[in-house]
């Protein structure tokens, strides 16, 4: 068994087993609104105050809205980013400056080596694989991408989280059908209609390198981030 990362996040590490693996690449699916960029964004956070460098990377989002976002929750400190401890940046931007086109798998994966050198980090947040993989069109070059991208973050050490945008209510795991069969654990989130509401839930799917639960869970998004509660202790039976 490999060292873990704790998430920090209420629930989530004990369904993981204490954590996630070290070194792995997670694909974290869900739709709109289902709390994905939520939850790797309060796993950087809450690392950076145990003095573990992450980056996350946007290629939607600029980096003053999306620290705007973040103000209202408890984990996020401005100090954090300030110093270095939590890395944003705009990958689109980045690879420009670099002459590196987003088709350019290879390419794109030195673009992220390289920042994560440069910034000493150890944990990764991709805001979205899906978005990426647009670019790259073509199954061949998202799956060239994504076995590199998981073997650099091995080779350097880093745990990382891609995001995958999916569509509402449907049981699939990412767009193009590959990433989920190279990713190393995946973690979906999706929604439950009750009553004319739309509640939010967390099952992993698969996390190779430890033993987890695969009960679904009820999230909600407090002040203080994410909160899993089991489903059978919910109003939403």
């Amino acid at each position: 068994m490999s060292d873990k990362i704790k998430t920090g996040i209420s629930n989530l590490d004990t369904i993981l087993g204490g954590g996630i693996p070290q070194g792995h690449c997670v694909l974290l699916s869900g739709s709109c609104g289902t709390g994905k960029t939520v939850l790797s964004q309060q796993f950087l956070f809450n690392n950076a105050y145990k003095q573990t460098k992450g980056i996350y990377f946007s290629l939607t989002e600029p980096k003053e809205k999306m620290i705007q976002n973040l103000s209202g929750f408890s984990f996020f400190d401005r100090q954090l980013v300030d110093m270095g401890m939590v890395s944003v940046l705009d990958l689109n931007t980045n690879a420009r400056l670099k002459g590196v086109g987003l088709n350019n798998p290879l390419g794109l994966v030195d673009v992220i080596v390289r920042s994560i050198e440069e910034n000493n980090a150890k944990l990764i947040a991709l805001d979205s694989l899906t978005a990426l993989c647009q670019s790259l069109q073509s199954d061949d070059k998202i799956r060239e991408f994504i076995f590199e991208l998981n073997l650099q973050m091995t080779y350097l050490g880093c745990t990382s989280l891609l995001i995958s945008e999916i569509p509402p209510f449907t049981t699939q795991y990412s767009v193009f059908g590959v990433e989920e069969f190279i990713a190393d654990g995946v973690i979906l989130l999706s929604e439950i209609e009750r009553k004319g509401d739309l509640i939010r839930a967390l099952q992993v799917i698969k996390m190779r390198g430890t033993v987890h639960s695969r009960n679904k869970h009820v999230l909600e998004i407090m002040d203080d981030g994410i909160n899993l509660v089991p489903m059978f202790k919910s109003q939403v039976e």
